[in-house]
């Protein structure tokens, strides 16, 4: 398994945008949570989040390459099940179905990663310190609210065993932990 350092170092040399690195940090920040709550490996589940969109600003156009590509730049780094799941984030292009807790976490907090930013950004200082579970409930089901995030990816939360609103406060919580880091 490659380090978190290796890790970061690949996504210095592939991403260029700095929200999307922050996207990257923010949902291996969860990946890392969850597989704390779920007695699972945090260093493989963090390193899932932090390469699973390695390849999206040069795949975000072919969007039936995304996540094929990734997972072919950390082929031999990380395990066949990393590998998996990162296909399986983006299934509706791959074929490849979640079936584990690993898979469905990815799809999760790869979405709920978005819906909490998006929520921060609203806040009257636009700061993550200032959202509250309940201000993230409420953009959830605000469906006009952040429209691009797919709610039914979020809601893969349950496959894990944890209700929404414990996974949106479990989510929260870990980004807060981050805020500087992500620039909010």
């Amino acid at each position: 398994m490659i380090s978190r350092e290796k890790a970061l170092e690949m996504i210095d040399e592939n991403i260029d945008t700095e929200n999307l690195k922050n996207h990257m940090l923010a949902v291996a920040q969860i990946m890392k949570r969850l597989a704390e709550e779920l007695d699972k490996d945090k260093k493989k589940w963090e390193i899932l989040g932090l390469v699973h969109d390695l390849d999206y600003e040069e795949t975000k156009d072919n969007p039936e390459e995304h996540a094929l590509r990734s997972a072919e730049m950390v082929e031999g780094m990380v395990s066949e099940d990393v590998l998996r799941a990162i296909k399986a984030h983006n299934h509706q292009h791959t074929g490849v179905e979640p079936k584990d807790d690993m898979e469905y976490a990815i799809h999760a907090a790869d979405a709920v990663s978005g819906l909490i930013v998006a929520t921060a950004l609203v806040m009257p200082n636009s700061k993550l310190e200032e959202a509250r579970p309940e201000s993230v409930e409420k953009k959830f089901d605000d469906s006009s609210f952040a429209k691009n995030i797919d709610r039914d990816r979020i809601l893969y939360c349950e496959e894990l065993g944890l209700e929404r609103d414990e996974f949106l406060e479990l989510s929260l919580k870990a980004l807060q932990d981050i805020d500087e880091k992500l620039g909010l």
